[in-house]
């Protein structure tokens, strides 16, 4: 770096610069003060100080002031004020403070040299603009000058430290002014590949692959924004009226309450409904019939489903008073509500992750025996729902990869027609039996939101696949069963192939919610410093912490730099458009999350998924077309050990989890990929975590569910979900299952046989072991870390965060 700093054009004017002062400047600098106006009034035209130092002293004035995160014992002897009067004297008196001299100074030390310790990280690096700056103006009070010279100087002007393009997509920002006609810029996403950005603060492991490059012209990204603009409408329509299938009539539907132990359908029946099943307010449109209504005279009924519900409309677009299930928005139709009680965050930011949703509780009023209590607690409950969320015991979580894994099981591999195989994921290891098998049971998940994926060149918590795999985005919308589960499988295939794209463009145009209330920008620009510059691992606390593979060691190497002085910077970034992208997996060992998602996707999982349709094998050495292959062949090739390799495998090479970006982190709690901790405070320090704990819950008469309203259940301070930290014994049902008696904080004897079953016996979370007691239902209210896949361990390398540190890297979090 300093070879091309060197070249630039102002260096060399500053060695001019630096000559001319130092060999002409006249007067003593003996540290008392010019005057104690908002400014120096020394003439700015030859005044080093004035205009190549001070304006540099802003930003560490970010920190270096009375309450600032530097104002601890040894950041005494550099403090700034609140505005630049009397900047040169404090500077002057800083330099006294910490030993005079030049380079030896830690003026110049802290804020360059790699091995010293600084909050503020490394912005002034040595031989850069900003330390030969510096260094002329200790050199001047070494000297006794007051670095006046007579030449001119270009003052220095520094990049905000705030600003956040909330998640925005190149294409959405650059088409929202142009023509149909005008060419797209690159995806910044796909110029995410091995090599680039190496040896910057922001570190990039986790890369793009292209999955369309043997595909048709039309199936490859889209070249202009008339063309991404249809595609993202298309999405839209997609998500609206093409993605719900048939679930029941209107007339049911009106009669769901009937299972809630209710005397009467209640006045309130669309709110209660959502609050049972943790289904949320839409922010379109979302009409349904009330009794005696006619569907196309009321346009659609007066009723509002929530989201993940549609009502049906047939080929001329009319409402039939049909209600069909939207898969995709029961993991991510996520809401906040507002004070109204409807969507806060609109559409706009539609696709959160939804941490509300409950599929055991749909799935037991289901039920036939759902009235029978005893019956009921007994029996797990049973339908669709339940089967694509094995293992799931909490509401708030899903297992969509469990899902997924018993699809490609009965599914075959190359033409998704039926070919159930519970062997074509094993690795048989000769005389000992399996070696590895697929456990579809720990996946337990806080779904990420659609809007980052933007930001993302690679999809899935572990940084599976790459983006460009569109395919997949499409496995939970087959439409009516029939499609999912056909002969040949080519309904499943061509629903695919006819919406993956467009969904991916709609999804690509979402932004972040911006955050409701008053930021503190002062805080925040602390907290933007400390987020981009701090070295976490120069702190003695993580002297024996994993490193990780690159970077500056603050939380940009892997979630990405956001403010634009560091996005601007190439010690960051090699090219601006890179900004917030998030594309760093962290291996278990330095991330230390829970890894049983990680450790349930095997070897075998990995490798076999690069042989099936959702790998892009067309067009590769060896692929053969479904319709060119017999059946009895199609049949039998899924166990075939040599199989043509798709374009866009499963990520191998490091195994850990991928850092989320953080284009609106405030609403997506709770955190950590199975969502074991409530608050964004309790993230940056593990010890604050608890073990056993309770959302906020709001109860009307039977119906009971948590609480999403912003005003009484989210916490402003600590960002997240206000919570009651429960013991065992608080647990809904007995303490004999729910307690251990010889470790109280350890698992209860029932989730150690049940953790060894899902741990060791593929497919064993289909069945639970009951816990007959009136009321234990309700366990899955509670988060409990105790149970496989929910530990809340792990990013305890910001435990070495000082409390104001903590408090400005939350603030700044907000301005995402």
């Amino acid at each position: 770096m300093t070879a091309n700093v060197r070249r630039d054009p102002r260096w060399i004017a500053m060695l001019g610069l630096t000559l001319s002062i130092l060999a002409g400047c006249a007067g003593d600098y003996a540290g008392e003060a010019d005057d104690n106006t908002a400014v120096d009034d020394t003439p700015a035209g030859g005044d080093h100080f004035l205009t190549q130092v001070q304006p540099r002293l802003d930003f560490c004035r970010t920190c270096h002031i009375p309450g600032g995160v530097a104002d601890t014992e040894d950041g005494h002897r550099f403090l700034l004020g609140a505005n630049a009067a009397g900047d040169r004297d404090r500077v002057y008196d800083a330099w006294q403070a910490l030993g005079e001299g030049v380079e030896s100074n830690l003026l110049l030390i802290e804020p360059s040299m790699p091995a010293e310790p600084h909050s503020g990280g490394k912005p002034w690096p040595q031989g850069g603009l900003a330390y030969e700056a510096m260094k002329v103006l200790l050199q001047c009070f070494e000297q006794g000058s007051d670095c006046i010279t007579n030449e001119d100087q270009i003052p220095v002007q520094e990049r905000a430290l705030l600003g956040s393009k909330r998640a925005a997509h190149a294409w959405q920002t650059f088409c929202a002014d142009q023509a149909d006609s005008a060419t797209l810029p690159p995806d910044p996403r796909s110029q995410i590949l091995p090599g680039v950005n190496e040896g910057k603060a922001v570190y990039f492991n986790a890369f793009w692959e292209d999955c369309h490059v043997n595909a048709p012209v039309a199936e490859q990204a889209p070249r202009t924004c008339g063309e991404y603009r249809a595609r993202r409408d298309r999405g839209y329509q997609f998500l609206t009226d093409e993605l719900p299938s048939l679930a029941m009539s209107a007339e049911e539907f009106n009669a769901t309450w009937q299972a809630w132990g209710l005397d009467e359908r209640p006045e309130n029946f669309d709110e209660l409904y959502g609050l049972r099943y943790g289904l949320n307010p839409a922010s379109f449109d979302n009409p349904y019939l009330l009794p005696g209504e006619d569907p196309n005279a009321t346009n659609g009924g007066s009723g509002q489903l929530p989201l993940g519900m549609r009502q049906l409309k047939d080929d001329d677009g009319s409402w039939t008073g049909e209600i069909g299930t939207a898969a995709c928005f029961l993991c991510h139709g996520g809401e906040l509500d507002g004070a109204d009680g409807g969507a806060s965050l609109g559409l706009a930011s539609l696709g959160l992750g939804n941490n509300n949703y409950d599929p055991m509780m749909i799935g037991r009023d289901g039920m036939p025996w759902a009235q029978a209590e005893y019956v009921a607690d007994v029996l797990p409950p049973l339908d669709v729902n339940t089967l694509f969320n094995i293992g799931i015991k909490q509401r708030g979580q899903n297992n969509a990869v469990g899902a997924f894994e018993f699809l490609v099981t009965v599914l075959d591999s190359d033409n998704l027609g039926l070919n159930p195989n519970p062997l074509k994921f094993v690795t048989i290891n000769g005389a000992q039996g399996v070696l590895d098998v697929s456990h579809p049971l720990a996946h337990t998940q806080d779904t990420p939101p659609w809007w980052n994926m933007s930001v993302r060149p690679r999809k899935f918590f572990d940084a599976g696949v790459s983006n460009d795999s569109t395919r997949i985005i499409m496995a939970a919308g087959p439409g009516e069963i029939g499609d999912l589960f056909s002969a040949d499988g080519a309904p499943y295939r061509e629903r695919i192939e006819q919406w993956d794209q467009d969904l991916e463009a709609f999804f690509l145009s979402r932004r972040s919610p911006e955050w409701p209330r008053e930021i503190d920008a002062a805080l925040a620009e602390q907290g933007a410093v400390l987020f981009h510059a701090k070295d976490l691992w120069a702190e003695a606390g993580n002297a024996d912490a994993p490193r990780p593979h690159g970077g500056n060691g603050s939380c940009a190497p892997c979630h990405g730099a956001y403010a634009p002085r560091y996005v601007h910077d190439p010690a960051y970034l090699a090219d601006p458009a890179w900004e917030g992208i998030g594309a760093h997996i962290a291996p278990l060992e330095v991330i230390g999350t829970d890894r049983a998602r990680a450790d349930m996707l095997t070897p075998t999982l990995r490798e076999r998924w690069d042989m099936t349709y959702w790998g892009y094998p067309e067009g590769v050495p060896g692929y053969v077309p479904p319709e060119d292959k017999d059946p009895l062949t199609e049949v039998a090739d899924d166990m075939y050990l040599e199989r043509p390799v798709g374009l866009c495998g499963w990520e191998k090479s490091v195994i850990g989890y991928q850092a989320p970006p953080l284009y609106g982190v405030w609403a997506t709690a709770p955190y950590l990929h199975n969502g074991s901790v409530p608050t964004l405070e309790q993230v940056l320090d593990s010890a604050s975590r608890p073990d056993i704990w309770q959302r906020q819950l709001r109860r009307d008469g039977p119906v009971v569910g948590f609480d999403q309203s912003l005003d009484r259940a989210y916490d402003f301070q600590a960002i997240g979900w206000k919570h009651t930290v429960l013991g065992c014994s608080d647990i809904p049902g007995t303490a004999v299952l729910n307690c251990n008696p010889l470790n109280d904080q350890g698992p209860s004897l029932s989730q150690l046989t049940q953790n060894l079953l899902n741990s060791t016996i593929s497919w064993a979370g289909l069945l639970s072991l009951p816990d007959p007691t009136p009321g234990a239902f309700d366990k899955r209210l509670v988060y409990d870390t105790r149970i496989l896949g929910n530990d809340n361990g792990g990013h305890s390398f910001s435990d070495v965060l000082t409390e104001p540190e903590r408090r400005a890297i939350i603030e700044y979090l907000k301005t995402l």
